[in-house]
């Protein structure tokens, strides 16, 4: 996964309701990356703080939402559709899992086998396509109505 090298943190979140937020993270760690290889265990607060395209901020409650999308661009790719699912055996080390989303949303990806992803109201999730928009997503756990294991992988 790319490191972030300095760049703004993108977010798009998703709340329950269906509406979408978008702006850039503002987070109480400057060090936060969630974009670093080694970011897949780390957890959020209960909220996190987004600067808005007109300059201002807002906290967005993680009760409230279904996930949040670290993107590339805020416009994302019209003309592009996205692999949700690996077309084989992903060859990257942690849990390979299915999940969706109580509005149908389905999709695969993989997280970082620890105790934060077993006990936080939330976990992030590296998606299939490197082509996406999507960098990572942070998945809200009760926003989840099917979780499956589909594989697991220790090492390379």
């Amino acid at each position: 996964m790319p490191e972030r090298s300095g760049e703004d943190l993108r977010v798009v979140a998703h709340l329950q309701d269906g509406s979408l937020v978008k702006g850039i993270l503002c987070p109480e760690d400057p060090s936060f990356d969630p974009l670093a290889a080694g970011a897949l265990g780390a957890v959020l607060p209960s909220s996190v703080a987004l600067r808005l395209a007109g300059g201002e901020q807002r906290v967005v409650d993680l009760t409230s939402a279904k996930a949040l999308f670290f993107v590339k661009t805020f416009e994302g790719r019209t003309d592009y559709t996205e692999l949700k699912f690996f077309e084989r055996n992903p060859q990257i080390e942690g849990l390979w899992i299915k999940i969706r989303f109580q509005d149908g949303e389905t999709t695969e990806g993989i997280v970082h086998n620890s105790l934060p992803f077993v006990m936080d109201k939330g976990f992030f999730l590296r998606p299939p396509d490197p082509h996406s928009n999507n960098r990572v997503v942070f998945v809200m756990k009760s926003f989840l109505v099917d979780f499956r294991v589909l594989g697991i992988r220790s090492e390379y």
